[in-house]
């Protein structure tokens, strides 16, 4: 073997580190065949099973986040309305019983007017 001593030449010889060292070398040559085997295999696998309905087809991004920014909208339409709604109804429960106090206080005085006279 080239570069090394001869110890270690005999060692790999008469053992079985021989056959881990090729094995691992051929590991090492075979790695990109795998990771073409497996790239091109997924890519098979997708076509394959989106062709026969195993796996659907993801929706475009513009479409979905139109429509995400569409049920974002009428949600917030309604929770205005919801609230305008309320405040509106405050606001005459408010002016009923502010006009109720001024017609009491009114009377009050009335009644104390005539009670003078």
């Amino acid at each position: 073997m080239v570069g090394l001593p001869e110890s270690i030449v005999n060692i790999l010889k008469n053992s079985e580190s021989g056959n881990v060292l090729t094995a691992y070398a051929m590991y090492k040559i075979a790695t990109p065949v795998r990771y073409t085997v497996t790239l091109g295999g997924t890519s098979i696998s997708v076509k394959y099973l989106r062709k026969y309905g195993y796996l659907s087809t993801p929706p475009l991004v513009k479409d979905y986040l139109q429509d995400k920014m569409e049920e974002t909208k009428e949600r917030f339409t309604e929770k205005i309305e919801e609230t305008k709604d309320m405040i509106s109804e405050k606001m005459e429960e408010t002016k009923d019983r502010i006009s109720e106090r001024l017609q009491e206080t009114k009377d009050s005085l009335t009644f104390r007017k005539k009670k003078e006279e």
